[in-house]
């Protein structure tokens, strides 16, 4: 409320700003991660709310003034849970921009981080534009030559090439199977040259690609390829095929809206317990839009709601999906057994949930190093370079699962 206060002054409109933060915060608490303080988080999550006020139309109607650096933390248009882990980093931005003078301290900071417009700042303000383009010029100035002398250029590209890692594992994929374009393909490749760890990935997956087995064309092929990350995060990279008897319906219905799919056709549904996925895209590597469902926090379904084109015979759907780190680091994410000293246990299960029979396989890396690999349950253990991978490849019927367990011993 003392942030709401401080940019909203009608009272009435204050409280009800207030409710909407801490509901959408109450929405997307399962996304919070412990690493960060909460204070933080919330002030993330105010400062969207309060920038989206301020665009609306009752903008006119508002009294508007700025919130004080030391009252939020800057979002850059990024989620809460991830601002939330950066806090280290951006609390040393802010206070590099608390020691520009008041006019380029407001000019750097709502313009670079809160992403206002100079002529949106000019007007809250009430000076004019070329004032604000001025101290902003200035300022950031300052702030790039003490950035240098503390030697903070590691820091600031750590923190801005978060979204970029994302991007480059949504296309890790495609780049494995060659099935991407020659924009797509320089950008992953120049990125792989500062990201071993991506660099082993993508290996990985080319590797395993070509070791991977299909159910017949009027049958449904599912799997999915997991990475646990050094940080603790985890990569899905998954497919399911569909067997298109009616293709040419389809693709007639999609020329005549414009690629748009029925609005209750909820075509190419799937329902999963993780988080919604970073991209999901067609044989060809067409990216596809998707309707997303949110019946309760743990569970959503998606369906495509815009595509190219329907393929025949088989019409795949290719996603890849991120879970943020926990809270731990990649061995954190394997159970540590208390039977003997490093052992380990990797497990991994699905449920397709399907009337119909479905060639299902799970494949859950393991890290290079791991030794002394017993599987539990399962087919075996695949090698595909940097990565091992235990897996599991089955037909699966109605409620039946299937997983993939083994356990390691790994030196810390």
């Amino acid at each position: 409320m003392s942030i709401v206060k401080k940019f909203v002054k009608n009272p009435e409109i204050a409280k009800d700003l207030t409710q909407e933060i801490f509901i959408k915060a109450y929405l997307s608490y399962g996304y919070y991660t412990e690493t960060g303080k909460i204070r933080a988080w919330l002030s993330v999550i105010a400062d969207n709310k309060l920038k989206n006020y301020y665009k609306s139309e009752n903008r006119r109607n508002a009294q508007i003034e700025f919130i004080p650096l030391e009252d939020s933390i800057p979002s850059r248009e990024q989620t809460p849970e991830f601002t939330a882990e950066q806090n280290e980093f951006t609390e040393q931005i802010v206070k590099i921009i608390n020691t520009l003078p008041q006019k380029q301290r407001d000019a750097v900071f709502y313009s670079v981080i809160h992403n206002y417009t100079e002529k949106e700042i000019a007007a809250m303000r009430n000076i004019p534009v070329g004032s604000v383009k001025s101290a902003k010029h200035y300022g950031l100035e300052k702030v790039k030559k003490i950035i240098l002398e503390k030697n903070l250029i590691g820091k600031v590209n750590n923190n801005m090439n978060k979204l970029a890692n994302l991007e480059a594992y949504a296309l890790l994929y495609k780049y494995a199977k060659n099935q991407i374009s020659d924009e797509d393909k320089a950008a992953v490749e120049a990125y792989i040259k500062t990201d071993a760890e991506a660099a082993n990935i993508a290996e990985a997956l080319r590797n395993l690609h070509g070791k991977l087995t299909y159910a017949k064309d009027d049958e449904t092929t599912h799997y999915n390829i997991t990475f646990f990350l050094r940080d603790g995060g985890q990569l899905i990279y998954g497919g399911v095929s569909y067997h298109m008897e009616n293709h040419k319906e389809m693709n007639e219905y999609l020329e005549k809206y414009d690629g748009c799919t029925p609005p209750e056709g909820h075509w190419f549904e799937l329902g999963s317990n993780g988080n919604p996925d970073l991209v999901v895209y067609d044989n060809d590597g067409n990216k596809l839009e998707m309707n997303i469902y949110w019946p309760d926090e743990h569970y959503h379904r998606t369906n495509v709601k815009k595509m190219k084109k329907i393929f025949y015979p088989v019409h795949w759907r290719y996603t890849v999906s991120y879970d943020e780190p926990k809270g731990c680091t990649m061995l954190g994410r394997y159970e540590k057994l208390k039977e003997a000293p490093n052992l380990y246990k990797a497990i991994t299960k699905n449920y397709f949930g399907s009337n119909t029979a479905v060639k299902s396989a799970l494949y859950l890396s393991i890290p290079e190093e791991a030794g002394n690999i017993r599987m539990i349950r399962g087919n075996g253990v695949i090698d595909c370079g940097k990565y091992k991978f235990v897996y599991a490849d089955r037909y699966v019927i109605g409620d039946e699962g299937i997983f993939a367990e083994c356990t390691f011993n790994l030196d810390e």
